[in-house]
């Protein structure tokens, strides 16, 4: 827990010089490439960039040479028998989303088992991991695109050297409810939160990104959630409404912390019931206020709060103590 505090208290976006205007990533106009090729299903194309699609996800998948060497050198099985084949073909979409960053990679996933095993694919490995309900979406860093490989080999057949010639941000997104919530604890009909839900999870996802070409960094902890959360509130209903960020992450309940909340996807296994833990509770619904006045008094403008956000500590937050010095 003690390093879960720390996090509230440290601001990784400050320790190195921002990036005011980041140029569009190579992948960007590569991926509009492979998009643009005709005749082939969405679906399809994934098999093409994601070798782990031709291995079953199987206990010790990871340290199976054969995969491995999919991985490294892009070797795969001569017969892909293996190889996924969604459950609901027409429902997986492959597209670019705009960012303030660039363009972003998106693999969008109508059938949860779709879902789920292209997350236990690319992000686990093929590992059987398991993939609980608060969890709806995933930014894929760094990922090396073998169909980017092939396309930018040099006249000889050798592997390009410039990691931006193969390396990729990539999101994965579901159409599950966001962060596992049902529609009545909003008072919202099925249709419209699944909607927004995916509208939320998208812009969440880019607001990582947007972090890490910004700022130089995205990771898996309460500060970025709390500016990713923001984004794609901001970005789906107009306002930020700090009664559905504490109820994404399970901290509706003044009293108590309500167990499942995707609050413990970033605590590492932590206790959650302790005094620490209750501090840590009343520091987040805090900050969640605050934010909400400091994004009205800023005119609702998204880009300057997302900026403030960055270059202030979760713990400044709680206090209303917002660096306002960057107003892209």
């Amino acid at each position: 827990m003690n390093d879960v505090m720390s996090q509230l208290k440290e601001n990784k976006f400050t320790e190195k010089p921002p990036i005011d205007n980041p140029a569009e990533e190579r992948f960007a106009s590569d991926w509009g490439k492979l998009l643009g090729k005709s005749g082939r299903a969405d679906w399809e194309l994934l098999l093409d960039i994601f070798v782990e699609l031709s291995f079953p996800v199987e206990e010790g998948q990871s340290e199976n040479p054969a995969f491995l060497a999919a991985l490294k050198r892009g070797e795969l099985p001569c017969e892909r028998k293996d190889a996924w084949m969604p459950v609901m073909p027409e429902g997986i979409r492959v597209y670019l989303h705009p960012t303030p960053a660039g363009r972003l990679p998106v693999i969008e996933c109508e059938a949860d088992e779709d879902f789920i095993r292209l997350h236990r694919s690319i992000v686990c490995r093929c590992e059987p991991k398991p993939v609980p309900d608060s969890r709806g979406a995933t930014i894929v860093k760094n990922y090396n695109n073998w169909a980017r490989v092939n396309m930018n080999r040099s006249a000889d057949g050798a592997i390009p050297k410039d990691p931006s010639l193969y390396r990729d941000y990539i999101a994965l997104l579901s159409h599950r409810y966001y962060s596992g919530v049902d529609p009545e604890a909003f008072g919202m009909a099925p249709d419209d939160w699944h909607k927004k839900s995916l509208i939320i999870r998208r812009e969440h996802e880019s607001a990582h990104y947007m972090t890490q070409r910004f700022y130089n960094s995205a990771k898996n902890e309460i500060h970025d959630e709390i500016i990713a959360d923001f984004m794609g509130l901001t970005a789906t209903l107009g306002e930020y409404d700090p009664v559905k960020f504490l109820t994404f992450l399970g901290l509706e309940n003044a009293a108590q912390f309500r167990k499942g909340g995707r609050l413990e996807i970033y605590l590492g296994g932590a206790e959650t019931e302790s005094g620490e833990f209750d501090r840590l509770c009343e520091t987040v619904r805090n900050a969640a206020r605050n934010i909400s006045g400091f994004y009205k008094e800023s005119g609702e403008d998204r880009m300057q709060t997302f900026h403030a956000l960055c270059r202030t500590s979760v713990a400044d937050m709680a206090e209303g103590k917002f660096d306002c010095g960057r107003r892209n």
